[in-house]
């Protein structure tokens, strides 16, 4: 499935580029073969084992099959294993390395992995097979047979990993550690040939090729992209400086990331749908699985849904319930809709294509003058190829810091820092100084160019003496802190 085109040639070394987006439910691959002088094309692997080949679809079910704890399918091919026994099946392990704020919010327990399966081999194995088909797929497209173009370039290859917004250091040295272990990277090499997207700016730069947006981006048009996928919304703000080409935005603010999305639609439909067929033998799991909520749509006063089977022919099991749509409503409830722009909201993801959920927004936001507008292209996974259009245009050229950053550092003690003169001390030179308080390098919100650089001076002071001072100077490293808020502390370490 060839996507995005550039409008201008490749200058530079022949690479290849692989893009990946391991979603909560789905997954999915791009890549680009840049070569000196052509311009780069942006497809999608769409040949997956156990897919329908005529289907075309760039996403695959991320599911990972295991039999005492080696794996024995991934994608497609787990389907089976997942229907047989979901417990052995390691599926939403996603949710396991969201961090602590967002597993907060959760309504139930995240699905337990498989026995003796760790999170780090789940993410593993699959990222192992998206990577060792996607070779497949490269190399059995037309002019690439029988070459050796992938070993050829395989040292220098390029990897993106699209992650959600809310997700930071922690989770990206996870999958770092991931993508060596897959054989994607090696551990020399990992800083320089892995780099990171958020969903969010891989998804506008999706959108920018597969919608109507360009019908209406003009210089100084705001507009939010929501990125509605299995387990996380991503939004982000965003101001067109330019709709020339080259387009450039602007974050307005910094992106945010709630815990919601399909799959606790789903848990709520179930609860439902479990409370209304508790009579009878289509309360279990297994048929509550099989019905289906994509196209149910608000404005109804009821809504068909199929159920059971041919056999199925008694008078408790007529081919489909009608479910009166405030009932459902009540599932879609869970999922928390947040205000975004004042002009357009531009819907992506696999939550995105509910029908209902546009219906909901535009409900929300239309009184207000905001036009929901959602991205074509359903069967495209909007992260994976949208991370590999980035990586040739880089239309966001400011992002706006979704942290304040800064360190520990010992300025001169003044009443300011009363409150902790215990922690004041004098250095070598004899300067009374406090220790423990904050200095500020970027405060959160606050906008930041692509070629943004902040220098600080800084003076690093100890007791003189030659066989010290070589072992600090040829070991020196600094702690960069972040604090969750606009405003930045006094302190590293909060007392309370």
């Amino acid at each position: 499935m060839s996507g995005y085109r550039a409008d201008a040639a490749y200058w530079g070394p022949e690479k290849i580029v692989i893009a990946m987006d391991i979603g909560t439910t789905q997954s999915g691959v791009s890549f680009l073969h840049l070569s000196n002088g052509a311009r780069p094309v942006v497809t999608m692997v769409t040949q997956w084992p156990g897919q329908i080949t005529a289907a075309g679809m760039g996403k695959i079910p991320t599911l990972v099959a295991y039999r005492y704890g080696q794996v024995q399918a991934c994608g497609e091919e787990a389907l089976e294993a997942f229907e047989d026994d979901k417990s052995a099946v390691a599926h939403y392990f996603k949710l396991h390395l969201h961090p602590d704020s967002m597993k907060r919010s959760l309504s139930r327990p995240i699905p337990p992995l498989p026995p003796n399966v760790t999170l780090e081999q789940a993410y593993t194995d699959m990222m192992s097979y998206m990577f060792r088909h996607t070779r497949e797929f490269f190399e059995s497209r037309p002019g690439y047979i029988n070459t050796n173009t992938w070993s050829r370039l395989q040292n220098s290859m390029e990897i993106i990993l699209a992650t959600p917004n809310g997700w930071d250091i922690r989770e990206q040295g996870f999958l770092r550690r991931v993508a060596i272990r897959a054989g994607l990277i090696n551990s020399s090499s990992a800083e320089t040939r892995l780099t990171f997207i958020t969903e969010a700016e891989a998804s506008i730069h999706f959108a920018l090729h597969h919608g109507s947006i360009k019908n209406w981006l003009r210089q100084g048009a705001m507009f939010a992209v929501v990125d509605a996928g299995g387990s996380t919304v991503d939004s982000t703000l965003y101001v067109c400086k330019s709709a020339q080409a080259p387009i450039r935005l602007e974050e307005v603010a910094s992106s945010k990331c709630v815990q919601a999305g399909g799959i606790f639609v789903d848990e709520q439909a179930e609860i439902m749908l479990k409370q209304k067929f508790r009579n009878s033998r289509f309360g279990t799991s297994d048929y509550i699985s099989a019905m289906t909520k994509r196209l149910f749509a608000a404005g109804r006063d009821s809504n068909v849904i199929d159920f059971g089977g041919p056999s199925d022919t008694d008078n408790a099991s007529q081919a489909a319930l009608l479910c009166q749509s405030g009932t459902y409503e009540t599932a879609y409830d869970h999922w928390s809709i947040r205000e975004a722009s004042r002009y357009y909201l531009v819907l992506v993801g696999g939550f995105g294509e509910s029908a209902y959920l546009k219906q909901e927004l535009q409900s929300t936001f239309g009184s207000r003058g905001v036009s929901v507008v959602v991205a074509e292209e359903p069967s495209r996974k909007a992260a994976a190829e949208g991370a590999s259009i980035w990586y040739i245009t880089h239309n966001v050229k400011a992002r706006a810091a979704r942290y304040t950053y800064g360190m520990d550092h010992s300025p001169d003690y003044t009443d300011k820092y009363g409150e902790r003169s215990d922690l004041k001390f004098t250095n070598p030179a004899g300067r009374v100084l406090v220790s423990g308080a904050f200095s500020t390098w970027v405060q959160k919100d606050v906008v930041l160019a692509d070629d943004f650089a902040h220098a600080v001076p800084y003076c690093w002071q100890w007791s003189s003496n030659e066989s010290k001072t070589l072992s600090v100077l040829r070991n020196m490293s600094l702690k960069v802190y972040i604090w969750d808020s606009a405003i930045s502390p006094t302190w590293v370490v909060d007392r309370q």
